[in-house]
Formats: C-alpha cells, sequence, structure tokens
C-alpha cells in the first residue's frame, strides 16, 4: 500500500516541479521576538504565523498553505530570501494563490521534524530552507529545498493548477500517504531478547557504527562531516564501561576528535565549532556557529579528557567556552542561538577568512614571517583562505609563545560582524549548563564558577514557570511564551543538567527543581506507552514513538532516563516505569542501532552513579 502511495506521490511531484491566530503580512512578523521571523516582516509577501487559524483560513478559502521553514544562520534560506521572497511577481503569485507561512524551525522543532521527515521520505535528502506544501487539513502534498526563483515560480503555478483541478483527490492522497507512512514509522514492534543477549545489542552498535566511521580521516560518512555528538558520545560511555574494547573503536574516537579540532570545522583565531565540514576532508566548513554544537561538543571534550588525560580535549572544552561566553552570551544573561553563517554584507564566511595582506599589516616582519612558513603561504598567493591552529591539537607546539603572541593581535583584529540571533533557548541553554557544569573540573582559575551559577540562575527564572494548577512548566523561548512550542526535549535538557549542577553544587533547590522537572516531564509527555514529544502540533497523525531515535542531540526520552537513575531520590513509580524502559528494544533498534546509541547504553544503568 505504502509503495503505491509512494508511485502516485512521485507522479503528484514530477507534474509539479520542471500562535496562533494568523495575522496579516507585516504585522504578523514586523518586530517578532525571532530574528529570523522579523527579517522577512518587509518581504512582500503575506506571511502568517503557524496556528490553528492558517487552517482555518485555508479551508475557508480551498487554498493549499505554502510552509518556509528556515533560520537565522542558514545561508540558503537568505539567498532564497534575497531571490525569490523579496520578489515582488513571486510574492504576488503567493498571496493570490495560497495561504504563505513563514517559521523559525528553532521555535517550532516538532513541525520542522515532521515536515522534515516527509520532505526525506518523498525526496530522499531535505534540508533547509525547508518549503511544503500542506492541504487544509494539515497533510503535506509535496516539498522542497532551495529553488532558483525562476524555478520556483513556476513550481508555484504548477502546482496551483493541480489544486484547481483535483483538490479533492489530492486531499485524499495525502492523508492516504501521511497517515500509512506516519503509522509504520512511529509504532514500531516491540522485541524481547533472551536473558544476556543485550549485550549483544550493544555491540551492534559499535559495529555500524564502525561500518559507517572514516578511520583515516575521523567522523561518520564519506561526504559532508557533522559533529554527530550522540554517536560519539555513546562510543565513549562504551569505552568507559569495558576498557577492553577494540583497540579500533578507541582510535578512531581519538582521530575524529583530533581531527575536528584541528582541521577547519573548528575556528582557530577566535574559537568555536561551525555546524558541518561540506566535505570529507573536514577542510570547508558551512559558516554557521550554533550554540548547541559548541555546547555539547565542549563536553564531549571534557569527558574525554578524563577517559584519556593530557591528549590536549580538556583545553579544546576551554576554548570552546571561552567562545561561547565571548561571542554568544546575552547581555541579559543566558546564551544566544547561533551567529549567521553570513555577514552583514550577505558574504558567507566573511568574518572566519583571512588574507596575507590582513595579516602583514597586524604582525611584525617576524612574527608574519614565522606565520608563513606555520601556515605554508605562497609569496604570490593573497587569495583568503582559513587558518590552521595556532595552540593545542594540530598546531606547532615547539613555538608555543611566538604562536600564542600572534594568535592574540589577530583576535584584535576588527573582523566583518556575523550577525546573531539572539533568541535564548531552553533545551539549548541547559547544554550550556551541562558544559559548564563539566568545565569546573578542569578550570584551574575557577573563572568559570560564576558563569555556571549566574547560567542556573538565568535558567530558573527565565525558562520555568508555573501554570494555573501550580504544575511546574518549561518555557522554550525566553521572555516569549507564547512563540515557541515546549517539547519533551525542553523538560529533558533542563532536567539533566540542572542534575548535573545539583550534584557538583550540592544544590538543594536544585534538587528539587529536577524532581519537578521529571515528574512533569512523564505526566505530559508520556502517554499509553509512548513519548510524545510535544503537545501542539497541528499536523495530524503522530501516535508516539516507543523510544526515540538520536538526532542532533540526545534522544530526550534516553535522557530523561538516564537523569531519573542520576537522582538522588526520585519517584517510586517513575523510577519502576525507568527501570522497566531501560532495557525496551524495538525492531528499529536491531534494525538501526547507530540511531540509538544513547537508548541502548541504557541497558548498561544500574544506579544514580552509573552516568557523569
Amino acid at each position: 500500500m505504502i509503495q503505491s502511495l509512494k508511485r502516485i506521490y512521485f507522479l503528484l511531484l514530477i507534474a509539479c516541479l520542471p500562535v496562533f491566530v494568523a495575522q496579516a503580512g507585516e504585522a504578523a512578523l514586523k518586530d517578532h521576538p525571532s530574528p529570523y521571523l522579523s527579517m522577512h516582516s518587509e518581504d512582500p509577501v503575506d506571511w502568517q504565523l503557524w496556528g490553528k487559524g492558517v487552517l482555518d483560513r485555508a479551508k475557508a478559502e480551498n487554498k493549499l498553505i505554502y510552509v518556509s521553514i528556515g533560520y537565522f544562520s542558514c545561508h540558503w534560506c537568505h539567498v532564497m530570501q534575497n531571490e525569490s521572497y523579496k520578489d515582488p511577481a513571486v510574492g504576488a503569485l503567493l498571496n493570490k494563490d495560497f495561504i504563505a507561512v513563514k517559521v523559525d524551525r528553532e521555535l517550532r522543532p516538532e513541525l520542522d521534524r515532521r515536515l522534515i521527515r516527509f520532505v526525506e521520505e518523498v525526496r530522499g535528502q531535505a534540508g533547509w530552507p525547508l518549503n511544503v506544501f500542506v492541504t487544509p487539513d494539515g497533510y503535506p502534498v509535496t516539498g522542497f529545498t532551495y529553488l532558483p526563483r525562476d524555478n520556483f515560480y513556476q513550481v508555484l503555478g504548477q502546482l496551483n493548477e493541480q489544486w484547481l483541478d483535483r483538490h479533492e483527490k489530492i486531499k485524499t492522497i495525502a492523508r492516504q500517504y501521511f497517515e500509512q507512512t506516519e503509522s509504520s514509522e512511529t509504532r514500531s514492534t516491540l522485541v524481547e531478547l533472551k536473558a544476556g543477549d543485550n549485550g549483544k545489542v550493544a555491540d551492534a552498535f559499535v559495529s555500524q557504527a564502525m561500518t559507517i566511521a572514516d578511520e583515516l580521516l575521523g567522523g561518520f560518512g564519506k561526504s559532508m562531516k557533522f559533529p554527530s555528538y550522540p554517536q560519539l558520545n555513546s562510543l565513549l560511555k562504551m569505552i568507559r564501561v569495558n576498557p577492553d574494547i577494540d583497540s579500533d573503536v578507541t582510535d578512531f574516537v581519538q582521530l575524529t576528535l583530533d581531527s575536528m579540532a584541528s582541521y577547519h570545522l573548528m575556528d582557530h583565531i577566535n574559537n568555536g565549532f561551525f555546524r558541518y565540514s561540506t566535505d570529507p576532508d573536514w577542510q570547508t566548513p558551512h559558516f554557521e556557529k550554533m550554540l548547541y554544537d559548541n555546547a555539547q561538543l565542549a563536553a564531549l571534550y571534557f569527558d574525554a579528557e578524563l577517559l584519556w588525560p593530557d591528549k590536549g580535549y580538556a583545553e579544546v572544552g576551554l576554548k570552546t567556552i571561552d567562545f561561547m561566553i565571548k561571542f554568544l552570551a546575552h547581555e541579559s544573561g543566558g546564551f544566544n542561538a547561533s551567529l549567521s553563517a553570513v555577514d552583514e554584507d550577505n558574504i558567507e564566511g566573511a568574518g572566519y577568512l583571512w588574507s596575507k595582506k590582513e595579516l602583514q599589516g597586524a604582525l611584525s616582519k617576524k612574527e608574519f614571517s614565522h606565520l608563513r612558513k606555520v601556515w605554508n603561504l605562497t609569496e604570490v598567493n593573497d587569495e583568503e583562505f582559513q587558518p590552521n591552529p595556532l595552540l593545542g591539537i594540530g598546531s606547532d607546539q615547539q613555538h608555543e609563545q611566538l604562536n600564542h603572541q600572534i594568535q592574540v593581535k589577530l583576535q584584535k583584529i576588527k573582523k566583518p560582524v556575523m550577525p546573531v540571533d539572539n533568541k535564548r533557548l531552553a533545551s539549548w541553554n541547559a547544554l550550556a549548563l551541562t558544559a559548564l557544569v563539566k568545565a569546573q573540573d578542569f578550570d584551574k582559575n575557577h573563572k568559570l564558577q560564576k558563569t555556571m551559577h549566574d547560567l542556573f540562575n538565568y535558567m530558573q527564572h527565565n525558562f520555568i514557570t508555573e501554570d494555573a494548577s501550580k504544575a511546574i512548566q518549561v518555557i522554550r523561548f525566553a521572555g516569549q511564551q507564547q512563540s515557541a512550542e515546549t517539547t519533551l526535549e525542553d523538560y529533558a535538557q533542563l532536567a539533566h543538567a540542572v542534575q548535573l549542577y545539583a550534584s557538583k553544587t550540592s544544590n538543594k533547590k536544585a534538587d528539587e527543581l529536577v524532581a519537578s522537572l521529571v515528574n512533569e516531564a512523564f505526566s505530559r509527555f508520556y502517554r499509553v506507552d509512548r513519548w510524545i514529544r510535544d503537545t501542539e502540533s497541528l499536523i495530524p497523525g503522530d501516535t508516539g514513538d516507543l523510544i526515540i531515535q538520536d538526532a542532533v542531540l540526545q534522544s530526550p526520552s534516553s535522557l530523561l532516563l538516564e537523569t531519573v537513575f542520576m537522582m538522588k531520590n526520585p519517584n517510586p513509580v517513575i523510577l519502576q516505569k525507568t527501570n522497566e524502559l531501560k532495557s525496551r528494544l524495538t525492531k528499529d533498534v536491531l534494525n538501526m542501532p547507530y540511531y540509538y546509541g544513547s537508548s541502548i547504553m541504557l541497558g548498561k544503568l544500574q544506579n544514580k552513579n552509573a552516568v557523569k
């Protein structure tokens, strides 16, 4: 049935291709607290905010909904805005034939996740900008990522023609397809293993991870390279509990940590990791800098230092936190979401590229001569380039003092400004708190202690409140409770970070807060033996997950269960349920263990001290 629906879907695709209450146009986005949404307020498109009012209007007018999802630091999102959304002719066509909705993916992660999954299913890949046409009933029809202006304009005309000719058939096919795929993907079957076989699942995770591993350059895969934090973190845990693990696994994890820190995933002048490398050699980054990447990687390097002291991993973690404080800290507290990939003149990566002329103007002759040798700069070529490390892993450590002197000078050079997305998100700030707690073991002068305490206090006052019944409630977007959907991820990440903070500081109030967060997370998001990721999605058909996959962040279900094992006095009912769930397995876990490493590792937890 699904295969036949897929064929119909692809025929439709070929035919068309060569909060809440909706507000009108500029009024909906003008001065919106999301910089991404605000920057679209002057487009000639009558953008709406996602909400029930959009679906109601689409039904009344019998129009498809055009959902365009992006985020502030996304380069190709800026390109599509400049080419298409600022074009009056494109705007007129969208306004006449569609209900156009603009979404910040970081405010509605579940809407984004479900539409990303749909586009991956029908096209084989997805990304941002993500553009999906949705029926008035909320079912996706077709979608794509970036399209040049002329192709996009043509798609709009052809798809509207299809809708006018056979909208009832399209609605039926969309509903049937989505219901079938959602049902098959979310209601995975539970399986039971014989006693003693749980270890084989962990072995299967390691085996599949190593099958994908690039053992020459580090990282996973042979094309683009992402940090892949959940998989690396699970491998670290596996090595910790099994010191006799195959040396190839240890070698691979160390190689990956070294490659990420020494090649161009990292900014070697002002520190901080970019989102991913567009090539398999870690040489050409996509120049976004995200809080979640940097916080997770800082924590990962601190954990690696505990396993392998004196390899420079703690230094990488501390440099990463230094970047977060200098470039992502918000003036009122907490951390901002990201730095854009393009500068204020719309030039990609401008703040991170250097030229010999620029270096000559900043350095003495001796310093410049030394740097030319270290960086292998030619006499003639003066094109812009990315610098190599001056300090730490991958650097010329024989001239550490001179290199440090050069780096300090280069850090003072005024580079193009990379605009900041100043949203402060609960789960991402929780990741920052996790990194700061782990940093305390390596912060010799205790410079980061106050930052850690300040962030905990900020989180209490800006991400946590009570509803009318006095139940604790997490706010995803600080100061903007009604602008974002709060998800299981937010509760799980906050609970985990606050638990680490409580353990490190013996803060009783933090212990109490963890208990409230965990209890409320189970109450809100665990239903009929399945995890619900959010409570506000308007896309039909989500029946929940038995186990949630790892993604860019660790699976929120596994993180929440992990936190329960770390608590001093967890709710006895929740502790019993956690012990039942820690060894839960599904066919998906057995078939694709690579995506479930953190859940598989739960089976090895025995008490609150098993994970730190």
